[in-house]
């Protein structure tokens, strides 16, 4: 008897072993190896409070979309993981992915999708918060959703969103000739979340900050690259594409990728406006103070800010390389913010509102460029997450300053949240970009070096 209890424990021991080898084998880093949701990231806002406004406009207007044909498609996208990613791109992309036929492809897929994934586990472990449908009372819009696997779930951020935000990213860096395309579907996928009713609006956005961290920080890794360039050898066999025919000169599109303004006609304006005057509370306390100082994108403020996010100083004399990479990149960012600004114009909520800001004296300059998206939150959310490819061993820190850069607009009443927002998102588009251009690419492996070298 004790031989054959003995025999039993071993082989589920054994079984054991080979699943979470095989799960091991399923994504690039795992969620302690990523940037921490916590570190960064704002507590989920409370759905009674006013805070909520603008994730209970959304929901209505989820609810609304349901009887049409997105929500049809937002139904049929509840589907998780690499399943519905493969159908997806294989529209997208124009060729069957399966594991059978791809293998590159779909293995490449696969890790970027689940490692984002894993950009979400902490905060939802550490903070519960209930998802729509339950605090509404309401039906689940998705045809793959069960009530009881979300029911206990929290709803903050959405693991959904993260893996399509994630697997988004990762294509667009290997086919940057169908980037708007390939991000447009992405973003998509993440607010189909919403229309089904299993997330709210903030679990949405939370979960693209998430995402775009976890590839940042993926993009690090030997297997990642490896597995960049076998996906991409693949896709251009079977398309008969060269590499030159993926080089893009054009920057990813905001009119293409997210949605458009929030416009004053809109009850989602009005969920803009709660969160705005909510931030505004701020001005006077440390936070507020922070967000004035935060204002400041010259050089040597950007320098000076994520200096102290890492154990070194950085400056032309002290690493040269990091220094040059930071400010021409900064320099990128800026100018396409511009361009981005060019396309979609909205008045800045000081402007609109009549409501003084924090930083009178840069009022008048600002007040015939739109608000939308945030230049500053493209600024300092690009450079954080450029720099956890440099320091990764800083990734909380780097992350949360890159953050705080694009939110203290808010606090200082310079934009809306949905400025900021999509300040962020599209900072994630144009690193992606970027990865595809030699000049970056060398600057970028000359830091590291130089990072390194000053660790030793």
């Amino acid at each position: 008897m004790k031989k054959v209890w003995r025999k039993y424990v071993l082989m589920l021991f054994a079984m054991f072993l080979m699943v979470n080898s095989v799960y091991a084998q399923d994504y690039y880093l795992g969620k302690d190896d990523i940037p921490n949701p916590l570190a960064y990231l704002p507590l989920p806002p409370d759905s009674s409070m006013i805070a909520g406004n603008g994730d209970y406009a959304r929901w209505i207007w989820g609810k609304a979309m349901r009887k049409t044909s997105r929500g049809e498609q937002a139904s049929w996208e509840s589907k998780y993981g690499i399943v519905r990613m493969c159908t997806i791109y294989s529209d997208v992309l124009g060729i069957d992915i399966t594991q059978e036929s791809t293998p590159a492809l779909y293995r490449f897929m696969e890790k970027a999708g689940n490692t984002a994934s894993n950009g979400v586990s902490k905060m939802k472990h550490a903070h519960f918060r209930r998802r729509p449908f339950l605090v509404m009372k309401d039906t689940l819009g998705g045809e793959f959703d069960m009530y009881g696997e979300l029911e206990f779930n929290s709803s903050y951020p959405s693991s959904h969103t993260a893996c399509g935000w994630g697997t988004a990213l990762a294509l667009a860096e290997m086919a940057p000739h169908m980037q708007d395309t390939i991000l447009r579907r992405g973003y998509e996928y993440g607010i189909s979340r919403v229309i089904v009713g299993a997330h709210w609006q903030t679990d949405v956005e939370a979960a693209m900050l998430c995402a775009s961290a976890a590839i940042s920080r993926t993009r690090v890794t030997t297997e990642f690259q490896e597995d960049l360039a076998a996906a991409r050898q693949e896709y251009m066999q079977l398309k008969g594409l060269t590499q030159s025919d993926l080089i893009t000169s054009t920057m990813p599109s905001p009119v293409k990728i997210i949605e458009g303004i929030e416009q004053d006609d809109s009850y989602f304006y009005y969920g803009d406006v709660s969160r705005y005057w909510q931030a505004k509370a701020l001005r006077t306390t440390e936070r507020g103070r922070q967000s004035v100082a935060d204002a400041n994108l010259s050089d040597n403020a950007i320098l000076a800010g994520f200096s102290a996010c890492t154990s070194i100083d950085i400056s032309a004399t002290t690493a040269p390389h990091i220094t040059s990479l930071i400010i021409t990149v900064k320099q990128m960012l800026e100018t396409d913010a511009a361009q981005m600004k060019n396309c979609l114009y909205r008045d800045h909520p000081y402007v609109k509102l009549g409501d003084p800001t924090s930083i009178p004296n840069e009022e008048e300059a600002y007040s015939k460029e739109s608000s939308y998206p945030s230049r500053h939150a493209i600024v300092g959310w690009g450079l954080a997450l450029l720099l956890v490819e440099v320091m990764p061993d800083c990734q909380d820190a780097l992350v949360k300053r890159g953050y705080d850069i694009g939110w203290s607009r808010v606090i200082a009443g310079y934009h809306y949240p949905s400025d900021v927002q999509a300040g962020y998102v599209m900072a994630a588009c144009l690193l992606a970009n970027m990865h595809n251009d030699t000049t970056f690419n060398n600057m970028l492996q000359a830091a590291k070096q130089e990072y390194a070298g000053m660790k030793q």
